[in-house]
């Protein structure tokens, strides 16, 4: 009989080794998980945002002066609206977007009523 032992501590450190990538695997999945889940809400704060802001373009090329803020509803979540004049052809549109999940987004976007373009867009603004 061979009275050594040496291959129960080889196979402790085999199955070590095993569970330790095992392991490694299962947190990275789980972090690749959180990953496409915060992608995925951050697309539809996105989403929402330019529905949001085309909705109100459209409605500010037909109108200038009479677009009153507004809060647009969504099934994922809602986008509030303010309008402010700034200039006399600037008009200031700030866009907050929040998810049921109380994601958040901020974008600011600077319209030329002259033109009927947007001169300037913000984003992640509070």
């Amino acid at each position: 009989m061979n009275e050594k032992g040496y291959i129960f501590p080889v196979v402790l450190v085999f199955c070590l080794i095993i569970s330790m990538l095992t392991a490694h695997q299962l947190f990275m999945y789980l972090g690749e998980k959180q990953f496409l889940a915060d992608q995925k809400h951050r697309f539809q704060l996105d989403q929402m945002i330019e529905i949001t802001s085309s909705e109100i373009l459209r409605t500010l090329k037909q109108d200038n002066d009479n677009v009153p803020a507004s809060r647009y509803e969504f099934g994922e979540g809602v986008v509030d609206c303010q309008i402010n004049k700034t200039g006399l052809h600037v008009i200031e549109i700030k866009l907050s977007a929040s998810l049921k999940n109380v994601q958040t987004k901020s974008v600011i976007l600077y319209y030329n009523s002259e033109t009927k373009k947007i001169t300037k867009w913000v984003e992640g603004t509070s």
